[in-house]
């Protein structure tokens, strides 16, 4: 198989770990906090009056749920990579930006969201993607 067939199967395999770890980090916040009852999930009015509803700290596991799942899927990347390259992570913890970015964009978070979201995905992003850089060396 050709290194840019592995690196683009790593990325992809990278980002649906990512998206994996994010869903039931959602879903263990969503058993801890339930949305209120008659939240339509398709309905943006009804998703913005739920997210309002919800206490902070349900928003901040979201948001570090978001962050883990952005660190593990950057991490399954690299160490896919024979190489083990820093920059397969890193693109995965930009798809994982991208698409928190939108997600805020589309309903309403609280202010302080933006921020640490902005912050803590590039960084666990990061420390993922460098974690894997380190194991191999590590073995060698």
């Amino acid at each position: 198989m050709s290194s840019l067939r592995r690196r683009v199967l790593a990325i992809v395999a990278g980002v649906v770990t990512a998206m994996i770890v994010v869903s039931l980090a959602d879903l263990v916040v969503g058993m801890l906090y339930p949305m209120p009852v008659g939240t339509n999930v398709r309905d943006a009015e009804s998703m913005a009056a739920a997210i309002a509803a919800l206490p902070t700290i349900a928003l901040a596991l979201l948001t570090v749920g978001w962050a883990l799942g952005t660190g593990v899927g950057a991490f399954v990347a690299v160490r896919l990579t024979p190489e083990r390259l820093l920059s397969v992570g890193l693109i995965v913890a930009v798809v994982l930006l991208l698409a928190t970015i939108s997600n805020l964009l589309a309903l309403p978070h609280p202010g302080w969201m933006w921020p640490a979201a902005l912050v803590l995905i590039p960084a666990l992003g990061w420390l993922g993607a460098h974690a894997a850089t380190r194991s191999r060396n590590a073995r060698t």
